[in-house]
């Protein structure tokens, strides 16, 4: 299979909430399986908070480091110390390509990778919007570490873990329920679509610059594109605040 069906694929596996059989547990072994076998790193895991705000191991890949150890010890020792935990604490990734010479920064997580063989790690943040509610750890057994497409890849399919994990509900979604949602999409459309023609008879505008315009306002003031719409359509916001944006 191409790089590009399995991206593809590994997209859809994380996204899908509404799939029967969709699990929680299942879709992290999916997240840590990717890592692995796309993305290349050698081990990956997953840790997330509770509501203490304590760092729980999810998931790891299931092949043994290279010493022939689990690797799960080396991913918790990271809720301790590690790139990991400076991740979560700090909100953004964090990179060690050579482990050699780290051991004043992460004295007990160094020694164990050095000495289960790895040469490099990265943590990544699994983030909901602007909250964080975990990392995946990255280990590589060759220094340098990851490319940086590589990491953004791998920082993409955490992105649509983290969400997917959000909006699963125990309960499977009926079919009532999914075209509840479809509809609500569809009058939000044409929510927009009507403000878009007020705009552009208001302004004298083409249909594109009226969008941009509500793109515009809408990103400069904290509001959703559909939530400015429909201030535009009740009335409640002035079209010629909406096309100041663009001056």
């Amino acid at each position: 299979m191409m790089r590009e069906e399995q991206l593809a694929d590994a997209f859809v596996g994380l996204a899908d909430t509404l799939a029967e059989g969709f699990d929680p547990v299942v879709l992290l072994d999916r997240l840590v399986g990717y890592c692995v076998g796309i993305v290349g790193a050698d081990t990956a895991g997953v840790v997330m908070a509770t509501v203490r705000g304590d760092l729980r191991t999810m998931s790891v890949s299931a092949a043994p480091d290279p010493a022939g150890t689990a690797p799960a010890g080396l991913i918790g020792t990271q809720t301790a110390e590690g790139p990991g935990l400076d991740c979560y604490a700090t909100r953004l990734p964090v990179d060690a390509p050579r482990l050699h010479g780290l051991g004043d920064r992460w004295p007990r997580f160094t020694a164990q990778a050095l000495e289960a063989g790895y040469g490099a790690a990265h943590a990544l943040p699994l983030r909901v919007g602007r909250q964080t509610v975990g990392f995946v750890s990255l280990l590589l057994t060759a220094p340098d570490g990851l490319a940086p497409g590589d990491l953004r890849l791998a920082q993409a399919l955490a992105d649509v873990a983290a969400v997917a994990l959000v909006h699963w509900s125990p309960d499977p979604a009926r079919p009532m329920d999914i075209l509840t949602r479809v509809q609500a999409a569809v009058a939000a459309r044409a929510t927009v679509e009507m403000a878009r023609g007020m705009l552009v008879e208001h302004g004298g505008l083409d249909p594109a610059r009226a969008m941009e315009a509500l793109r515009v306002h809408s990103s400069r003031n904290g509001n959703r594109l559909t939530a400015t719409a429909r201030a535009l359509v009740r009335r409640t916001l002035e079209p010629a605040e909406v096309l100041a944006a663009l001056t």
